[in-house]
């Protein structure tokens, strides 16, 4: 496991759930997600990583094309727990779920109404 990954795990305590509310069985499957891109100004450092699974990675790369309102406040709690040093609490994962279950409910609601058409 990568050193960075193996610290933050430890920090926030990822062990089962990443910080997209994804479950996980294995910490290996963790990415390091650049709140700041690289482009940006942003570092390469633990300080600007999110612990997220493939799966959580591709899902908020998605958002950040076709939902970037979402994107933007995910990497703001992101940015957050990050700056706490502390796991994530059962509040931070309600909102994250709020806008996941948004983003989801309007990716199924448009592919209904494509089907309709």
């Amino acid at each position: 496991m990568n050193e960075d990954i193996e610290l933050m795990v430890k920090i926030y305590g990822t062990y089962e759930v990443d910080w997209m509310g994804c479950e996980f069985d294995d910490p290996e499957c963790l990415t390091r997600h650049h709140i700041v891109k690289r482009e940006d100004g942003g570092e390469n450092g633990i300080s600007n990583y999110a612990l997220l699974t493939y799966r959580s990675h591709m899902l908020l790369h998605y958002m950040e094309t076709n939902f970037h309102d979402d994107y933007v406040r995910l990497n703001q709690l992101f940015l957050a727990l990050n700056r706490s040093l502390k796991p994530p609490t059962a509040e931070y994962y309600e909102e994250v779920k709020k806008i996941i279950k948004r983003v989801k409910k309007t990716i199924k609601n448009n592919g209904r109404s494509r089907r309709h058409k």
